[in-house]
């Protein structure tokens, strides 16, 4: 009798100190956070610590002069991420059928390769996403610098544009929620 008594007490300390640390976790990731709106024709919504700046360039390709947007945030000192970052390129409309699976995989993969190298990293992981608002991408994770940095990213095809969206931290900070928050709060409206 003594022991199911104390059984249950424990129990009911286990659940409610849990309860405290998981309320704790999800307010401290996202109570300071807002929801950024882009007013441009590739128009998207996402979640973040801070304003984000912007900047567009054209670039000329083997296709002809692209259009480049670049969303950034630096993260605060205390921040547990210190780059949030968002680069959407519209190509000439047909550049990617929505029919062709392994084109759009093709490109996707070389994109992230392309990052890779970039940053004389190495890739950790990459996965197939379908998220109904953003298209088809791909998940992935990148380490470089010696494996003390970590870069995490979803990559889409949408509407003949190639939206890349990354968060940048150290490794010890590598998992944790405002990462995903990040990435996951990611909406295009084009």
């Amino acid at each position: 009798m003594i022991i199911l008594f104390l059984m249950k007490h424990i129990l009911r300390f286990a659940f409610i100190s849990l309860s405290i640390l998981l309320f704790q976790s999800v307010g401290y990731g996202q109570y300071d956070w807002m929801t950024f709106k882009a007013d441009a024709v590739l128009s998207f919504s996402v979640d973040v610590p801070a304003e984000m700046e912007f900047e567009t360039k054209e670039i000329t390709t083997a296709i002809g002069k692209l259009t480049t947007q670049t969303y950034s945030l630096e993260g605060k000192e205390d921040d547990l991420n210190y780059l949030y970052l968002i680069n959407i390129v519209e190509y000439p409309l047909g550049t990617f059928p929505q029919d062709s699976i392994d084109l759009i995989d093709e490109y996707l993969l070389s994109s992230i390769n392309s990052t890779v190298v970039k940053v004389k990293g190495k890739l950790v992981y990459t996965s197939d996403i379908d998220e109904n608002k953003n298209g088809i991408g791909k998940l992935f994770r990148i380490k470089h610098n010696g494996d003390h940095l970590i870069i995490k990213g979803k990559s889409f095809i949408r509407k003949d544009a190639y939206i890349s969206i990354q968060v940048f931290t150290l490794r010890e900070n590598s998992l944790n929620d405002e990462m995903n928050y990040f990435l996951d709060s990611f909406k295009s409206t084009f």
